[in-house]
């Protein structure tokens, strides 16, 4: 047999097998889609942990004041990625309930809308705390004193044999 025809056979029976594969898959993936028959006994989800304490709408925002919204991606596939009171970041996508506050409802840009029950917050976005300190004048008064450190000056280096002169 020819080399360019056994290898035309070879991708042939490859494609056809792949397509086999594809539409088998389809017809998998559709028949596990469908909901049962009436009648069909069905299992019973198991029975979720309890949810954290609803809020009322004040104790809501004040636990809102907690978090803080650390950052958010608005697009096909949008979250927020937000900072609960242990320090401890969660992302969450629209429709996902945070624990205390509500279900996410609506992400944007610089926001989150969360719902819970007859109540809605927003949580805006909003940088982290500094945890270093800031340089400015000291305390003392003294405004021609300042804690602005200067850098050490630089060791001159030997210089080497091997050196050529400026």
């Amino acid at each position: 047999m020819n080399p360019d025809r056994a290898i035309a056979v070879i991708l042939g029976l490859s494609l056809a097998v792949v397509l086999a594969l594809g539409v088998w898959l389809l017809q998998r993936a559709h028949r596990d889609s469908e909901p049962p028959p009436p009648g069909t006994p069905t299992a019973t989800p198991s029975p979720l942990p309890p949810a954290a304490p609803t809020a009322t709408p004040g104790a809501a925002a004040a636990l809102a004041q907690r978090y803080r919204l650390a950052g958010t991606v608005v697009g096909d596939l949008s979250y927020a990625i937000v900072e609960d009171p242990n320090g401890a970041n969660q992302l969450y996508r629209p429709g996902q309930t945070i624990p205390g506050l509500g279900e996410v409802n609506a992400i944007e840009a610089d926001r989150i809308t969360l719902v819970d029950g007859d109540t809605t917050l927003v949580l805006q976005l909003a940088p982290a705390p500094t945890t270093t300190p800031t340089l400015g004048r000291a305390e003392t008064g003294d405004s021609s004193t300042s804690s602005v450190a200067t850098p050490a000056p630089r060791r001159r280096r030997d210089r080497s044999r091997s050196e050529s002169s400026p």
